[in-house]
């Protein structure tokens, strides 16, 4: 994989990160996580948060994305970039998640495994337009 192949790929993948977690957390799911949230989510909320480190987040889990399709992986393509992309949301998230439940009171436990399938959706479709990014000839 080329360095701009892999460039254009990541930048793509962020784009639908950003968008879907726009459009899943604070639009569509806002209240679900509002009303399940854990008694100490206000004191570590952000309001408003800061914008550029959600970016670069999205970017840098785009590029880790990037390289385990195309590199590891090996696949391209959009089924295969949704399938390797929905195997590593679901365990990265899980991992994650279970590791805030443990540890800090941030949301219940219903809210912790939504998020899960919500993570594991996001990364999936990512994964997906990162497959098409990478087919391309």
């Amino acid at each position: 994989m080329s360095l701009t192949r892999f460039l254009v790929a990541t930048i793509a993948g962020a784009v639908v990160l950003l968008v879907m977690g726009f459009f899943l957390y604070a639009v569509l799911f806002m209240g679900f996580f509002a009303a399940n949230a854990g008694p100490g989510a206000a004191s570590v909320t952000k309001d408003p948060p800061e914008m550029l480190f959600i970016y670069l987040s999205e970017l840098v889990l785009a590029a880790l994305l990037c390289l385990v399709i195309g590199c590891w992986a090996k696949v391209s393509g959009a089924g295969a970039g949704f399938r390797t992309g929905a195997i590593f949301g679901f365990l990265l998230s899980l991992s994650i998640s279970m590791m805030f439940y443990g540890t800090v009171h941030y949301m219940n436990l219903q809210a912790t495994l939504f998020d899960v399938v919500l993570t594991t959706v996001r990364i999936s479709l990512a994964g997906a337009v990162i497959g098409i990014v990478l087919a391309r000839k």
